[in-house]
């Protein structure tokens, strides 16, 4: 090797070695940067030219050292599994605050549990048992179910309100995931531009896209593949996100019948033409099929897809409905109808656990409102049964406590509080032609709903709010033209009607109804509530207990990560001292050959 040729190896060694430098000093300025990882330097050989032969070996003389790569220190597997456990833990974290709303409206309004007012309710019936006729006894079970029902209708508002939030919530995740997707698109077609030549690696572009990738994850189930240019494609949910030519939005699509958003990819429909859903909503959660990894699923799910109404919960069918005190069948017809009506509910049961049962804030409201209409439909039917005239025509016997809104004749109180009939009955609704569709169900439940016996859709009798008197008076002669009552907890003979005050008082210690279709023991309206408060309790708990696990392991992981990806000043020091003497030699092997190179010529020149 020539002399001239040594300067260029020693400037190879010196160039190489300064870049080196280079990329030490720019790691440890980003050693507190977010989502930076540490670049490594990948030296190389130079071409070799061959001088000789021998019998061993070729004879070589090095042209010195090349800076091969800057590469990034990242783990796959790591990446990957991190962004899973992200989500997961983002799933239980969001299903953990749900649990906390849900306590917070059911434990505390203004200071008074909502427990006080049932309670307080069963206690005013039993001070009214004591002198039924009293009219102070009168006023305070009155001014106690006015209370009563303010504080369930402020529960329910409430639970309403949060969904909205929810709502909301849903709307803009989606906005947040789209800017995402187009973030990340953006970064591949700039990677793609550095990185066609083969010549350069654009790491910090490739840290931001890792960051966005790390925080998407926390919203869904993403996979990430790297294609052979640099760009990724990035699928959420099973479905192509973003690639190289586009991303594929989703859409908060708003259903007009509930108000609700529904989270649909913008560019895929299926064989009706309809939008896909992002999220399967009625598959099991289950970890090893990602059903429980992202934030979104897991407020798509505390939402629900509606309101919650008891309407929601199937109702088993009574055999004694269909036979007599007897036990025989009143028609032909009707073991045939049970058997039917009974299968009818095990479908009902099997839906309800697929969707209203999935939805901690629908199921609450539902539950909650079953147990609110029990309770207004059984002392309005104690106060106001449904009797039969001499003629044998159905009427009502009395003046009703609990009414629908907008109802027009409070003392007659000529509509029961009974739940509406309430079975589709497949007509064309929408007026499209076509009966019995979807659409047709969807508009029928949505105009419904202001005639179910709700919570929300409560007041008290106005006539009973003026005349406490009137509570417990009854029909003195149906068949008379002109209908007169008797005074309140008066019989017509003109004696205390103490059957209906220990009526009233016995609804309370009775059993009531199963909380769900998933449990078989009745219970009454205290323990009901408790069961409510105990399930939600349990939900919260166990959602609680596993999103400070999750948390845990995505932190684990981290760690692990950055053991890979993450800069240590230690290690950067010592690759700088490295690179620094690496520089120096290289300095003085230049300086040696210019010394050589200074004589040679002042000896020729001599």
């Amino acid at each position: 090797m020539s002399l001239m040729s040594g300067l260029y190896v020693g400037q190879s060694g010196l160039q190489t070695s300064q870049n080196a430098l280079h990329t030490v000093t720019h790691n440890l300025s980003n050693i507190d940067t977010t989502g930076y990882t540490r670049q490594q330097v990948v030296q190389a050989d130079r071409t070799y030219i061959n001088v000789g032969e021998s019998y061993i070996s070729k004879s070589q003389t090095g042209l010195g050292v090349s800076y091969a790569q800057v590469r990034q220190v990242r783990d796959y597997f790591l990446d990957r599994t991190y962004r899973i456990e992200n989500g997961r833990a983002s799933y239980y974290e969001e299903g953990y605050q749900a649990a906390v709303e849900l306590d917070t409206l059911f434990g505390e309004m203004e200071g008074v549990a909502f427990q006080d007012a049932l309670s307080g309710l069963w206690v005013s019936a039993e001070e009214l048992q004591k002198d039924p006729a009293n009219a102070t006894n009168q006023g305070l079970f009155i001014s106690t179910c006015a209370s009563f029902l303010e504080q369930a209708q402020a529960v329910y508002n409430g639970l309403a309100s949060y969904q909205d939030i929810l709502n909301e919530k849903v709307r803009d995740t989606v906005d947040t995931i789209n800017d995402y997707g187009h973030k990340i698109h953006e970064l591949n077609q700039k990677i793609k531009s550095v990185e066609t030549g083969g010549r350069e690696k654009a790491n910090d572009l490739r840290d931001a896209r890792n960051q966005l990738l790390d925080e998407l994850s926390s919203y869904g189930y993403i996979t990430v593949e790297e294609n052979w240019d640099g760009t990724v494609n990035v699928q959420f949910e099973h479905r192509d996100f973003v690639t190289p030519k586009y991303v594929s939005e989703m859409e908060a699509k708003l259903e007009p019948t509930t108000g609700f958003y529904d989270v649909v990819w913008l560019r895929d429909t299926d064989l009706n033409g309809d939008k896909v859903q992002v999220f399967d909503l009625t598959r099991e959660i289950d970890s090893a099929a990602y059903t429980d990894v992202g934030g979104l699923r897991a407020i798509l799910q505390a939402r629900g897809t509606d309101r919650g109404y008891y309407t929601d919960i199937p109702e088993k069918p009574e055999v004694a409905d269909y036979q007599d005190e007897d036990g025989n069948w009143l028609t032909a017809t009707s073991q045939a109808d049970y058997n039917a009506a009974l299968k009818a509910y095990d479908e009902d049961v099997v839906e309800y656990n697929k969707t209203v049962n999935k939805s901690l804030i629908q199921n609450s409201m539902a539950e909650f409102d079953k147990l609110i209409h029990g309770i207004t439909t059984e002392i309005n039917n104690l106060f106001n049964p449904v009797l039969k005239k001499n003629s044998g025509e159905k009427y009502q016997a009395g003046i009703s406590v609990f009414l629908r809104q907008g109802t027009l004749d409070p003392q007659k109180s000529t509509e029961p509080f009974a739940p509406v009939d309430d079975e589709f009955d497949g007509s064309d609704t929408d007026g499209d032609g076509e009966a019995g569709t979807a659409d047709d169900l969807a508009k029928w439940k949505f105009a419904a709903k202001e005639s179910w016996y709700t919570t929300a859709n409560l007041k008290i009798n106005p006539l009973l709010l003026q005349e406490y008197n009137q509570l417990g008076a009854q029909v003195i002669n149906p068949d008379a033209a002109n209908i007169s009552y008797t005074k309140g907890f008066m019989t017509a003979d003109n004696k205390e009607n103490r059957e209906m005050a220990d009526a009233l008082v016995a609804l309370f210690a009775d059993d009531f109804d199963t909380l769900n279709p998933n449990l078989n023991t009745p219970v009454n309206y205290m323990d009901f509530y408790k069961s409510l408060i105990g399930e939600a309790a349990n939900v919260g708990y166990a959602y609680n207990v596993t999103s400070q696990a999750q948390n845990m392991t995505v932190e684990v992981i981290d760690d692990s990560r950055q053991q890979v990806l993450g800069v240590s000043d230690n290690e950067e020091l010592s690759n700088m001292i490295m690179y620094q003497n690496a520089y120096n030699a290289s300095s003085r092997y230049i300086n040696a050959v210019n010394e050589l190179l200074s004589h040679l010529i002042n000896t020729l020149g001599t």
